[in-house]
Order: structure tokens, then C-alpha cells, then sequence
């Protein structure tokens, strides 16, 4: 039992890692404009930056050998002077920095050449067991590098002199004045760099918003966060454009439609059927927190799926800002509809549109109310006695009526088309309205004391 406990466990910590993963995944390519604006910003930046800040670095160093003089010496043994000598350069290397920070050899060599102070930096290494010594100037000008560096030849030995005493000083390697700077420009490694770091923030900031963002993903985020029931899940339906053609793939009746999207409208329609049989139920009212969640579409395919199935539907397209859902049917977008009714330029029989009228086989027992021409604010309408009336007719001819609204967390419409529908079913795009947005919507709907029926998760 504890092995089943734990197993389980860490299956759900693998799902959780891969959820992650893949709404990571998701989110970093909804923001491409953002990587590619920020790697472009960071490139740029970087490669102006380092143009503006780049200053050559010259080197000039020479190598020596360090010998004292044989008056000195005291000794006729080869061995006992050679290790006097390694002695002496790695005593003279060792003092070296002392002399400098004295500042004695920098005046020194600063009168020598005639300037208030030695730009360069100067330092003196040793070879480890040889009397070798290597004395370098780094400089912003190659010409003065060297020109240092001469001078530091012509006097560190009498400066030396008094510490360690006297020894002689052979060249055995120049560089002369150098001809390339220690620090070749770089400027498209900068600007890639640049690029990486852009590229690193942008991955960072879709991580903050990964972990931040409180969005609907899965089914049980509907309990969760909606505190209502999952009536189904949509597949999502990739598409390029908005054309007439891949508008009809998103429709049922379509023969090309995926079977799991058949299937997802048949158990929404089922729940949908039990509502109405269980408390009386036939208006129902399709909404969404936000523009773009897909609940005109899913207002469709309901309506297409329960004619499907026998029942006698008529759909009305109430969103009369945005009407949409004579595009979704593939049937001419000019034409009256709920509009035109609601200000006395047409009559409700003129409007309505059969299942053949709409390119539906005719035994599909399905009528279609257009929301006619766009208008601005289309609440004053909905809010009329004439719609109560014509919500009324169109119940009697129907075992059930589908009211496309608009979205309910920012508009009104919603709000007053519910005093005319008995349930409401709230259609959430996966990971598209924060949760603040979608409960702003279900409360706007509970001020009317609608029921809602559950919420529909569509692009899964």
C-alpha cells in the first residue's frame, strides 16, 4: 500500500514537471516578438558598448640574464655561480614591485623620458630555477610601451643595485614595438554575448510568468479557481488564417473534423441534456471571461451538435458588437439579423435561417438567428421588452435556444441577455484569461442571479 502511495506520488510529481515544462514551452513562443526584440536590443547595446569603451592594450617585454660579477663571486665553482645567479633574478624580481611601489624607478624613468608620470604598468617575472628575468610594460600606445620599456632597461640595474648588488644584465629576447594589441577588437563576440543575455532575460521573465501567472490549464482548475464543474474540454484547432476554409474545419458538421472533437460536443451536449431534463432547463447562455476564448465556436458546435442529435435548436448570435458566428458557419457575413429586429427594420420571420439556408442538411431540425450589422453598444437593445419576446418565441419552437454573448468580464450584454436564459456555461481558453479576469465575468453573471451550469476548457 505504501509503495502504490509513493509510486503514485511520484507520477504525479513527473506530470507536474512536464505541465511545467510544456506551458514554459508554450509561453516562450507566444512570446517570440519579445526574444527577438530583446536579442536584438541586447546584441546592438553590446556591440555599440564595446565600440565606445574599446581602448588597445599594447605589450612590450624583454628577457634578460641575470649574472653577478665575478669579483663578487668569491668562488671558482661553475655550480655555486650559477645558483648566485638564479639567486640574484629571482631576488631582483622579487624587489621589483617594492622599487615600484616606492615609486623610485617610475620617477626615474619618467625623467628619463621626460613626462610627469609613466602611463603604463610595469611588472618583472622570473623564470622558476633560471636566472631569467622577463620585465614587461603594458601601455595604450605601442611607440610608448616600448619607449618605457627601454628606459626601465636603462635603469632598473643601478636601482637594483643597491639591494641585491651588482649584476649583469644580458638581453636575450625583444619584442620591439608591438604591432598587435593584447586585446583584438571582439566587437561581434560582444554583440553575441549581448544577444545570449537578451535571450537569458527573456527565458527568466517566462519562467516568473510561468510560476506567477494563475491561468486555467486543466480540468480541475475549473473546480479550483471557478468553484463550478467542468462541463467538457475542446481540442485546440491549429490555423493559419481566419479563412472561410478553416473556419468550416472548426465546425461539426465539416466531414474533415477530428473525431475527438465529435467526441468532446457530444459529452458537453450530454451534460448539457441533463441540465435541461433535470431542472428544467432551455435557454442557455454561452459566454467567456475575455475576447478571443473561442465561446462563439463553441456556442456553434453546441447548437450544430444537439440539432445533431435530434433535438430542435435555434442558435442566436447575440454578441451584436462583434458578431461572428456567420462567419464560423461559412454563410454570407451582409444580411439583417437580431439587430434589425430589435429597432423595427425587419421582422423575426425575415431573420431566422434554416438548416438548409445555412448549407446544413435539411432534416437537421436547426434555426439560425444572425446578430445582423455591428453596433457599438448593443446592451440598450438587449435590454428590451421586444428581445424578452422574441427569446419567448423562439423557445417555443425549440427544445433548445444557444445565446452567443459577449464576453462577460468586459462588457455588459452578458449580464442582460442572462435575465432571459436559465444557465450559463462559461467557455476558458486553456491558459489565456488570468483567473482574477475569468472571476470578474462569473460575478458580473451572479449579480443576475443566473445559474451557472459549469465551464466549458477550450484549446486543449
Amino acid at each position: 500500500m505504501a509503495d502504490q502511495e509513493k509510486e503514485k506520488s511520484q507520477e504525479l510529481g513527473l506530470i507536474d514537471i512536464t505541465e511545467i515544462l510544456s506551458d514554459y514551452l508554450r509561453i516562450f513562443r507566444r512570446m517570440w516578438a519579445w526574444v527577438l526584440i530583446f536579442t536584438i536590443l541586447g546584441a546592438g547595446l553590446s556591440y555599440v558598448r564595446a565600440r565606445l569603451q574599446y581602448q588597445p592594450v599594447y605589450t612590450a617585454s624583454a628577457t634578460f640574464t641575470v649574472n653577478i660579477q665575478r669579483e663578487q663571486q668569491g668562488v671558482a665553482d661553475t655550480g655555486s655561480a650559477s645558483f648566485f645567479n638564479n639567486s640574484t633574478a629571482e631576488q631582483m624580481a622579487k624587489t621589483f614591485p617594492y622599487i615600484l611601489t616606492s615609486g623610485v624607478l617610475k620617477r626615474k624613468v619618467a625623467k628619463d623620458m621626460d613626462i610627469a608620470a609613466v602611463p603604463g604598468k610595469i611588472k618583472a617575472t622570473v623564470a622558476e630555477n633560471t636566472n631569467l628575468l622577463t620585465i614587461s610594460v603594458t601601455d595604450q600606445d605601442a611607440g610608448r610601451a616600448y619607449a618605457t620599456l627601454k628606459s626601465v632597461e636603462k635603469n632598473y640595474p643601478a636601482i637594483s643595485e643597491v639591494i641585491v648588488g651588482k649584476a649583469n644584465m644580458e638581453m636575450l629576447d625583444e619584442t620591439g614595438i608591438p604591432a598587435e594589441p593584447d586585446n583584438p577588437k571582439a566587437f561581434r563576440k560582444n554583440a553575441v554575448k549581448g544577444a545570449a543575455a537578451g535571450l537569458l532575460l527573456v527565458m527568466i521573465w517566462t519562467g516568473i510568468l510561468v510560476v506567477t501567472r494563475r491561468t486555467v490549464r486543466k480540468e480541475s482548475d475549473i473546480h479550483r479557481w471557478m468553484n463550478t464543474r467542468c462541463l467538457g474540454t475542446v481540442p485546440e484547432v491549429h490555423e493559419k488564417r481566419r479563412s472561410r476554409s478553416t473556419m468550416m474545419r472548426m465546425i461539426l458538421t465539416d466531414p474533415k473534423v477530428e473525431e475527438k472533437m465529435q467526441e468532446s460536443f457530444r459529452i458537453i451536449r450530454n451534460k448539457i441534456e441533463y441540465n435541461a431534463q433535470e431542472y428544467h432547463m432551455k435557454t442557455f447562455l454561452v459566454t467567456s471571461a475575455l475576447a478571443g476564448e473561442g465561446k462563439s465556436t463553441v456556442a456553434v458546435n453546441l447548437a450544430l451538435s444537439l440539432a445533431q442529435a435530434g433535438q430542435r435548436v435555434t442558435l442566436v448570435d447575440c454578441d451584436l458588437r462583434h458578431p461572428t458566428d456567420r462567419q464560423i458557419l461559412g454563410i454570407e457575413e451582409n444580411g439583417v439579423g437580431l439587430r434589425e429586429v430589435l429597432e423595427h427594420k425587419a421582422k423575426l420571420k425575415e431573420c431566422l435561417m434554416k438548416a438548409e439556408d445555412i448549407g446544413l442538411d435539411p432534416d437537421m431540425c436547426m434555426i439560425f438567428l444572425p446578430g445582423g450589422k455591428t453596433i457599438s453598444d448593443g446592451s440598450d437593445l438587449l435590454g428590451t421588452e421586444l428581445m424578452g419576446r422574441i427569446i419567448e418565441k423562439l423557445e417555443e419552437i425549440s427544445d433548445f435556444v444557444i445565446l452567443d454573448s459577449a464576453p462577460a468580464g468586459l462588457l455588459t450584454d452578458a449580464v442582460v441577455l442572462a435575465q432571459y436564459a436559465d444557465g450559463a456555461a462559461f467557455v476558458v481558453r486553456k491558459d489565456f484569461a488570468r483567473v482574477d479576469y475569468i472571476m470578474d465575468g462569473m460575478e458580473h453573471l451572479a449579480e443576475s442571479n443566473i445559474q451557472i451550469i459549469g465551464g466549458i476548457l477550450n484549446g486543449v
